[in-house]
């Protein structure tokens, strides 16, 4: 089920959260899950805390006082509504505080709150390096063990990234400013990967925090202004440099990520969300990262959207090789070939550095730290090729889910769009399936925060407009046994007579993801008791017919006798022209992946029109005889007079030999001109060729668009088109053709309401 729990109000109760986006303002929330499921919402202009667990709201809990009159007063040019207070980071530092960071009128500040069933008390302190000032800055913040890493700006211009560490018993770092370790970044997430573990490994390695952002690359010599897409690294136990470093950090390193095209190199490459994939903890050398990235260039359609993950070994890999320095003076960058230094610049300490005498960054030797600030970035670049693309789609945000299937374990994708729209998707056998695609909201707007709580199978999805929960399965949507396996969702299996999650019944349930196969359990669906519709005779009359799988193909069988009078509706149904004193049984079926299922089954009764037939032919023949009868002797009698009347003019047209008043036409040439025929002299102009503008169109292999809901025109349908030249046989060929390009199989409209999916 499709839950609406929030719709953004604002202090007048008439007027919508979507009526304030009309007038500019923005809305932002932000979602976390631990235990209870709380998040912390922004309205107009007080921010509201919510436990969804409940679904209650409390109001109030933090609103900018003055500094509102103070920012509206500054000279600054600025939109009144920027000056509300943008909550920005909301975690849970434990099982009573919640720190929240906001904007408050471009004076951030941050907070401690007692959890919302408590007393809601607050304690504030200045937010300046972990909250941006203007809530359109994009930044990103993770707690871990009680210490807040946050990815933002400094200032109030936005012209100084930072990526600081605060809270916690140790000293507060930060990044170099000055060394230009950060090239007007846009964050989009953060990961804290506990790398530290198993406890008692041979490594004795450190946890670490990575961030993920895009920037300008500096290192590459375009024209245009390159973007780039990037992983950064630092290490919990960083504590900075004694002399070189101190108070910055001492393992700051970054690393280019590129997601491209397999067959020409076209790069992905702004990256959007990072979802970061952990089986557990302990497990943390499996961890896979998942992003959704978008390209600055133009190649086939705009807005074209790819997913692509990276491995944890490729992360490890390129933090471990080669370094790229660049020359201060020309700003060019190289790859660094000499010998590496001991102990490795950026590295966390390790047993091999405890073993050297160093146990802490405090220790490190100053060249060492040195070699660090200007070899931050390495030379390596992680690669990946997508593993979904969407031409005309652009992806904001992605979650995913581990699902223990059946047999084994998938993961599940949950991608949302810049429209609203949720996309459920499995990768098998390297091979991409949409399983199915859902409109999360009335009104066509970002998906700007996807939360995933595995625990109890939800999804939190927020927009501008509200907040909307989406259970990760929806097996009660397969009403039969082949839609069941063929949609390949391994939340659900069959059992019996109904479609069932995994997790619920019994023991006799079928699934199979890998291979979709009904022949096992699924057989043919019956025919059932055809649908009988009256109509009169040489009347035609729609018969319609849903596929509920956009992966099938329709199909109607009848007949041979109903075959001249059939022809196909653009929606897929079919049009019938009844018969006098005769009926005809029309059955629709759904083929896919060799399962047949019937849809629909009519049966088409024409009525003879009797009344009319007897007033026509007893009561109107009489009459109708003396009519025509009369029409014609009046025409002889005028065609006589005519005839008589014009005597003499005829008689001298006809004596003369020609038409008095007609003058004499000189002749025409006939012929095009010269100028309109080909130069070559040939009798045919060859076709233009098409502008090539920017890169070629994508190929079909990898990217493909969504089309229309369910709608599909005739100019458009290899089976329409011959029904322009003869009455279409619909048991010879398909009213739809599936294209290759992986599709929702299933697309639930807007028209659902929020309690049915």
């Amino acid at each position: 089920l499709k839950k609406t729990l929030i719709s953004f109000l604002c202090e007048t109760v008439t007027q919508t959260f979507g009526t304030l986006l009309a007038t500019g303002l923005p809305g932002y929330l932000k979602a976390i899950h631990s235990g209870n499921v709380e998040i912390c919402l922004e309205g107009h202009p007080m921010s509201y805390s919510a436990q969804l667990e409940e679904l209650s709201l409390q109001n109030g809990l933090w609103e900018p006082m003055s500094h509102i009159n103070n920012a509206l007063s500054s000279p600054v040019s600025l939109m009144q509504t920027d000056c509300f207070n943008y909550i920005k980071i909301l975690l849970r530092v434990n099982s009573t505080h919640l720190y929240v960071c906001g904007t408050y009128a471009f004076s951030p500040i941050c907070a401690y709150i007692v959890s919302v069933s408590q007393t809601g008390e607050i304690v504030t302190e200045d937010g300046r390096g972990r909250c941006p000032f203007n809530p359109e800055y994009k930044s990103t913040a993770i707690m871990a063990d009680g210490e807040l890493y946050a990815g933002t700006v400094s200032n109030f211009q936005g012209n100084e990234p930072i990526i600081y560490k605060s809270l916690g018993q140790g000293a507060a770092l930060k990044t170099e400013n000055s060394l230009n370790w950060l090239q007007d970044p846009a964050f989009v997430g953060s990961a804290y990967i506990q790398e530290s573990l198993p406890k008692g490994n041979p490594v004795g390695d450190d946890d670490k925090i990575y961030f993920f952002f895009s920037e300008a690359g500096k290192e590459f010599e375009f024209f245009d202004n390159t973007i780039v897409s990037r992983i950064a690294r630092v290490c919990k136990g960083d504590k900075g440099g004694e002399r070189v470093l101190q108070k910055k950090w001492t393992t700051f390193l970054k690393a280019q990520l590129l997601c491209s095209l397999p067959d020409d190199g076209f790069p992905f490459n702004i990256i959007q969300d990072m979802f970061v994939l952990t089986p557990s903890p302990e497990d943390w050398k499996n961890t896979v990262f998942y992003g959704v990235f978008t390209s600055q260039w133009y190649k086939g359609a705009s807005g074209s959207s790819a997913v692509c993950a990276f491995t944890m070994d490729q992360v490890e890999r390129a933090f471990s090789g080669r370094y790229r320095e660049v020359n201060r003076e020309t700003q060019q960058w190289y790859t660094y070939n000499h010998p590496i230094l001991e102990p490795r610049p950026g590295a966390c300490i390790t047993n091999a550095t405890r073993e050297q005498g160093i146990s802490s960054s405090l220790h490190m030797p100053d060249k060492v730290l040195n070699f660090v600030k200007d070899h931050f970035l390495m030379d390596s670049v992680i690669r990946s090729q997508p593993l979904l693309l969407k031409r005309s789609v652009r992806y904001t945000q992605i979650a995913v889910h581990r699902v223990q299937a059946i047999h084994k374990h998938y993961n599940v994708l949950f991608i949302g769009t810049d429209d609203g729209r949720l996309h459920k998707a499995i990768n098998v056998n390297n091979k991409m399936h949409i399983i199915e695609e859902i409109m999360l909201f009335t009104d066509p707007q970002p998906v700007q925060h996807i939360e995933l709580d595995s625990e109890k199978g939800l999804l939190f999805v927020s927009s501008y407009s509200g907040l909307v929960e989406v259970p990760v399965a929806n097996c009660s949507n397969y009403q039969s046994c082949g839609e069941c396996v063929l949609s390949r969702d391994p939340y659900c299996a069959w059992e019996g007579r109904q479609c069932l999650n995994v997790r619920l019944g019994g023991l006799d349930k079928y699934q199979d993801v890998d291979e979709a196969d009904t022949s096992v359990i699924c057989n043919k669906t019956q025919p059932s008791p055809p649908f009988v519709i009256m109509i009169p005779a040489n009347m035609f009359k729609v018969l319609p017919c849903k596929l509920r799988s956009n992966l099938a193909e329709r199909r109607w069988e009848y007949s041979e006798s109903a075959g001249h009078f059939l022809y196909p509706s653009p929606e897929g149904g079919l049009v019938v022209v009844a018969q006098a004193d005769r009926q005809e049984t029309y059955e629709c079926w759904s083929v896919e992946e060799g399962f047949k299922q019937l849809l629909a089954n009519y049966c088409v009764r024409g009525e003879a029109r009797q009344e009319s037939t007897t007033l026509i032919g007893r009561s109107r023949n009489p009459l109708l005889i003396v009519v025509c009868a009369l029409l014609g002797f009046s025409l002889v009698v005028f065609s006589l007079f005519a005839v008589y009347r014009n005597h003499d003019r005829m008689k001298s047209m006809l004596k003369e030999g020609e038409c008095p008043n007609m003058q004499q036409k000189k002749p025409r040439l006939v012929g095009n001109p010269a100028e309109n025929l080909p130069l070559n002299g040939n009798s045919t102009v060859p076709a233009s060729v098409s502008d090539h503008k920017g890169y070629q169109t994508l190929n079909d292999n990898y990217i493909c668009s969504t089309p229309p809901h369910e709608c599909s025109s005739p100019e458009n349908s290899k089976s329409f088109s011959e029904s322009e030249k003869r009455p279409l046989n619909l048991k010879e060929s398909t009213v739809e053709i599936s294209p290759i390009c992986p599709r929702p199989r299933v697309r639930l409209g807007s028209e659902i309401k929020d309690s049915i999916v």
